[in-house]
């Protein structure tokens, strides 16, 4: 098979521009192989990597591979890299990866929309990266390196305290229905937290208060909390602060 490279267990077969993978692959080395290199080809499917079972290191650099993509269950599978690739949800994956690889320990997603970095869009900072790794030390607790970076010990604290909280979604815009109006961009960008932990960490209903201070306070929330002026880039972050069911608490009482 033209392309192909093995060494004991570990199987080779980069830029080939195959958008599959081949059927005659998977029948000469799924048996054997622990490594398998699939890098810089032009790969959309993971359909016939079934064969491979005893997989331990998989490398799909450099393909095609976006948010549809399914993985067979690998359960000895310990390092998984998916860099330079068309990844834009990254919670469905981490919640495949979590299904099908438990033993998982390396994960790299360099590259891709789905790991912000100045790689993919030099509006993402540092800060954007470190509330990534949160979220994904959160999903998958168990790693200890992601995107070739060792997992420190404070990283893992602070994703069993705060991960459940760095998810980031772009918000439903109703205007995306109507002509000549422009979509949500990055910069829309909003970190939010589930309902039931919102309801969670919210105060019990504060004394009784006329209803013209109750307005007074709400107003004041919303002129004084609505944002972070970010120095290094200049411009304002849009922070999801739930004003209305600060609003609903305040006006319980009544």
């Amino acid at each position: 098979m033209a392309g192909l490279v093995v060494s004991g267990t570990q199987v080779s077969y980069i830029g080939q521009d195959c958008r599959e993978i081949p059927e005659q692959l998977g029948r000469d080395c799924g048996h054997f192989a622990k490594r398998l290199d699939l890098s810089f080809n032009l790969l959309r499917s993971l359909e016939g990597l079934s064969a491979f079972r005893s997989l331990e290191e998989l490398i799909l650099d450099n393909n095609l591979l976006g948010d549809d993509l399914v993985l067979p269950r690998l359960p000895h599978l310990h390092t998984l890299t998916l860099n330079k690739n068309q990844i834009s949800d990254l919670e469905h994956l981490l919640d495949h990866l979590a299904q099908v690889t438990p033993a998982l320990e390396y994960l790299s997603l360099l590259g891709n929309v789905a790991c912000p970095n100045e790689l993919v869009s030099l509006e993402k900072d540092e800060e954007d990266y470190k509330r990534y790794r949160c979220f994904v030390l959160h999903k998958l607790p168990n790693l200890k390196f992601l995107d070739a970076q060792k997992v420190t010990r404070q990283e893992r604290e602070e994703a069993l305290v705060r991960g459940a909280f760095m998810k980031v979604v772009k918000p439903k815009d109703f205007r995306a229905s109507q002509h000549h109006q422009p979509q949500p961009s990055a910069a829309d960008e909003v970190y939010v937290l589930p309902w039931g932990q919102i309801l969670a960490i919210l105060p019990s209903p504060p004394p009784l208060l006329p209803c013209t201070e109750q307005i007074s306070i709400h107003l004041s929330l919303l002129c004084f909390g609505t944002g972070s002026w970010d120095t290094a880039n200049g411009k304002l972050k849009k922070l999801a602060m739930y004003w209305d069911v600060v609003f609903y608490v305040c006006l319980s009482p009544f």
